[in-house]
């Protein structure tokens, strides 16, 4: 359960203890509070004209998500610095304020204001969970200030300020299930944590199973936190499938992973996808994972010059041995695609901004063009089949380029 902050609010600021400061004039974690501007309105006032670039970045850096969100704002960290070690925004530096929500969105939202507010941001960055990201998507809107996300994963909704880097739910499954059916069989179970986003997958999922011609035998869903996977894992059994597509999430992924394995379900003929074949698991199921084909957007095994670059900066920056979480190269590209399209905007002005980012291309290891789609504000870009070796090697074996989502969403303007 993440903590709501009732125990006692620590106060104060802390320097980032990282030497990415050398370019960075505004590295700073701050620990929130419940006091303040809690449900206050945004203030009109506007970051200055000719001041640096400011990025406030919300990420879980404590609670049960906060491996993820530091990776997030690792790859963020070290985009900065390659930005301003080029020269900076138009002359103009790039700073940035990390706040810590704990993942708990009632942090999100004050923290959000508290960031357009005083720290007059040109755009906001971060979060993890859906609930959190909905949060800062509200605020965002409320502000008229652009909010980035670079986690995996969409919601049937749209916010005008809100623009994801991480792939979508269509723009995962649409190359991938016809792939796996063809290699596995047409039976195909779906189990997913119980909350909104899980559903959405499923929902997805079973379309796209039924399209390649598959039949979806079973759905389970379980709280987050679930520790006995038995009778999920013996209903699935029993439907016999061929497939497997998992959106257990967080450490729910490892324990549902392993159980499988133990009470027989997760053999080597069982075809496996989801979420708990993503990096940030493999040190943990490793001989479970190793061999099995996982479709992302980015991988440290992409034979790119740029983000080969990217990944030894990562691993000397961080002293990282284990495969780089896919959020930490979404947030890096992402974090430059932002900045790309203020220079191109040529203002700290958030809505001038804003403007930009839904009328940029950008050429990265993502996707050469990368461009987000008017209708639902996905980033339209390449998608990345890597096979699992020994010792945490996301090899890439086949890129579909271009990967396209244009479904349609409400609230996008």
């Amino acid at each position: 359960m993440v903590p709501s902050y009732s125990r006692a609010p620590r106060h104060g600021l802390m320097r980032a203890p990282r030497a990415a400061a050398l370019a960075l004039t505004g590295a700073l974690v701050l620990v929130p509070s419940l006091t303040g501007c809690q449900g206050a309105a945004v203030s009109d006032d506007a970051p200055a004209a000719n001041g640096p670039v400011r990025i406030g970045v919300i990420v879980p850096l404590t609670g049960p998500v906060s491996q993820v969100g530091t990776a997030l704002r690792d790859g963020l960290e070290l985009a900065v610095k390659k930005v301003n070690a080029d020269g900076g925004i138009g002359g103009r530096p790039v700073e940035y304020v990390v706040v810590d929500d704990a993942g708990d969105p009632a942090n999100s939202t004050q923290l959000a204001r508290r960031l357009v507010r005083q720290d007059k941001v040109t755009m906001l960055f971060g979060t993890i969970t859906g609930d959190t990201a909905e949060a800062v998507g509200r605020v965002a809107d409320e502000a008229k200030v652009p909010f980035g996300t670079a986690i995996l994963g969409d919601t049937e909704h749209c916010f005008p300020y809100q623009w994801g880097f991480g792939e979508s739910t269509r723009q995962m499954l649409t190359p991938a299930v016809p792939a796996l059916i063809a290699k596995y069989g047409k039976k195909v179970a779906v189990v997913g944590s119980d909350y909104n986003y899980p559903r959405f997958y499923a929902g997805i999922a079973e379309k796209l199973v039924k399209d390649a011609g598959g039949t979806t035998v079973a759905s389970e869903f379980s709280p987050l936190g679930q520790t006995d996977w038995q009778p999920v894992i013996k209903r699935i059994g029993s439907a016999d499938p061929d497939l497997v597509l998992s959106m257990v999430v967080g450490a729910d992924a490892v324990t549902f992973s392993k159980q499988a394995q133990q009470f027989g379900l997760l053999t080597p003929g069982l075809g496996y996808e989801g979420a708990p074949l993503d990096a940030d698991f493999y040190p943990a199921l490793a001989p479970l994972v190793e061999g099995r084909t996982h479709t992302v957007r980015w991988s440290d095994g992409l034979e790119d010059a740029e983000s080969r670059a990217f990944t030894a900066s990562y691993r000397s920056a961080y002293g990282w041995k284990a495969p780089i979480p896919e959020v930490a190269g979404n947030a890096y590209f992402g974090v430059r695609f932002f900045l790309g399209a203020a220079a191109k905007a040529g203002t700290t002005d958030p809505q001038a901004v804003n403007k930009a980012i839904g009328e940029f291309r950008y050429d990265s290891p993502l996707g050469k063009g990368t461009r987000f789609h008017p209708a639902n504000h996905v980033l339209q870009a390449d998608m990345q089949d890597v096979t699992i070796g020994a010792g945490g090697a996301y090899k890439v074996t086949k890129t579909h380029p271009m990967v396209a989502d244009e479904t349609p969403k409400k609230g996008c303007s």
